[in-house]
């Protein structure tokens, strides 16, 4: 999964207007997200990859360059 098709994801998915420039903006400081963005982030990166993601461990990431990270990293 391409960073532009993981943004896409975030944008479309889950409805957040997310720049390009705050994807390493931590949680706190994005308007509007909570607990069940991540897991339809979750849910929509397996649809999209068909590969499982580890949940446990997206919960200690704080921003959506980590998570992306670790997504990719799997």
């Amino acid at each position: 999964m391409t960073r532009d098709e993981f943004l896409h994801l975030v944008r479309d998915e889950l409805d957040l207007p997310v720049a390009d420039d705050e994807t390493g903006t931590d949680f706190d400081q994005i308007v509007s997200w909570n607990s069940l963005h991540m897991l339809r982030l979750v849910a929509a990166v397996e649809r999209e990859t068909g590969h499982s993601v580890p949940v446990g461990r997206l919960l200690a990431d704080r921003n959506l360059d980590s998570i992306y990270a670790r997504i990719t990293a799997a």
